[in-house]
């Protein structure tokens, strides 16, 4: 009996220091983030669901380098108890001219380092003279493959995938309507450098010029130097499992047949060789991340249009996107979490989720807001719901200035159980 019990109090033991160990990890856990207005400020960001006031970090630190591994000053050294909200925009602007890790884009590129490289920008959390975490400003280009034997088994409709709305809207847009067309800072190879997955299309056709990517009837740039840009990308880091979504074709208004033929023909040129072909994937939760390696195309394009996309044996049918159009952070909450709980896959086992405030033709006319202050707004809360609530039950985010939260780290984070 004495040791039937001992068995029992070793293993309420176990489960307290587990819980324990959990809840320690978690709480001072920091990330940095990118402020999503055009500036570019760096902004610390720390945990703060703590068991006690005791177990809150004392100060925030950024530093130019490892602080475990230097004693250096550090750049910024905040009193974490004055921020409860567990954030903080400081003065320092991140415009790096380059990228680690020999990852900077030019034609031809051929050499680069696998795995996470870190810009000069450290952060950590104290409590005393005690480190609690550190982690770095990063790039990720990767970290599918980093991660390949915890993944292998996943089914890439149960994955959590980081990507970007209006993906290809980036770049300069004159006057004031840059603050309502562009929704990106970064082009698309910074994208997928950094760790994005999933790319958000939207195509317009102009006689003479060819195809660009449009945000609704505004051209943005040309489409095709963007598909170099990944066939690029994927060379370099084959094992990561992109999903290019080509999901609306705005202009002309009537985009007839013969133009969605004719530009799948040029898609097919640039990156047909690397297509995943859907053929028996789109049911259920889709592949497992293994099946799609073992076929060697790790590339998913899916189409916005059904019966087009059913004439090529190599195209996705259409990705679901819930898109809320909504204008308050608090509403957009609540529509992504009722989006969630009522999703039900039917013709593809990829969905996304949109999570961006969206302006109004009124906020345009009395230039209230502009579409970096409202991913400013919503940017700070992301990070939270997906790593707290929502991570295990969603597929692909897609979001606006993708920098200003840490859904890349969260992903990785909930898919590898790390």
């Amino acid at each position: 009996m004495s040791a039937l019990i001992n068995h029992f109090c070793s293993y309420f033991v176990l489960i307290f220091l587990f819980y324990h160990v959990e809840a320690i990890s978690k709480c001072g856990k920091v990330f940095i983030t990118i402020s999503s207005f055009e500036a570019g400020f760096i902004e610390l960001n720390w945990v703060t669901n703590c068991d006690s006031l005791d177990d809150y970090p004392s100060r925030i630190e950024l530093f130019t380098y490892n602080p475990k591994t230097m004693g250096e000053r550090p750049l910024v050294s905040i009193n974490a108890h004055i921020y409860p909200e567990g954030y903080y925009m400081t003065k320092i602007k991140f415009n790096p001219p380059w990228l680690p890790g020999d990852w900077d884009y030019y034609e031809g590129i051929n050499i680069t380092s696998p795995g996470s490289h870190c810009f000069p920008y450290y952060i950590a959390s104290f409590r005393g003279n005690g480190l609690l975490d550190s982690d770095c400003l990063k790039i990720q280009p990767t970290w599918m493959s980093d991660n390949r034997k915890i993944l292998g088994q996943k089914r890439i409709g149960t994955i959590l995938i980081p990507g970007t709305h209006n993906s290809g809207a980036y770049g300069f847009i004159p006057g004031f309507l840059q603050h309502y067309v562009l929704n990106q800072d970064k082009d698309i190879w910074t994208q997928l450098v950094f760790g994005i997955r999933y790319l958000d299309f939207r195509v317009g056709y102009y006689p003479n010029e060819g195809f660009f990517i449009n945000h609704d009837l505004m051209r943005i740039t040309k489409l095709e130097p963007l598909l170099k840009e990944i066939t690029s990308f994927m060379r370099l880091a084959p094992k990561e499992i992109i999903i290019l979504d080509f999901h609306r074709f705005p202009y002309p208004t009537k985009f007839e047949d013969k133009l969605h033929r004719q530009l799948i023909n040029i898609i097919q040129k640039e990156l047909g060789h690397l297509a995943l072909p859907p053929n028996g994937l789109q049911v259920g939760k889709g592949p497992t991340l293994d099946e799609i390696w073992q076929r060697n195309k790790t590339l998913i394009i899916c189409y916005g249009h059904r019966n087009i996309a059913k004439e090529f044996s190599w195209l996705w049918t259409p990705l679901h996107q819930y898109w809320g159009d909504k204008r308050k952070v608090d509403e957009l909450k609540e529509y992504l979490r009722r989006s969630i709980k009522n999703h039900n896959s039917i013709s593809n086992p990829l969905w996304a989720l949109m999570a961006e405030l969206t302006i109004s033709p009124i906020d345009v006319f009395f230039v209230r807001t502009t579409n970096r202050k409202l991913a400013q707004e919503t940017n700070k809360e992301l990070s939270k719901w997906f790593r707290d609530e929502w991570g295990k039950e969603s597929n692909i985010v897609a979001t606006d200035f993708f920098l200003g939260n840490d859904m890349i780290n969260v992903a990785i984070e909930t898919n590898t159980g790390n």
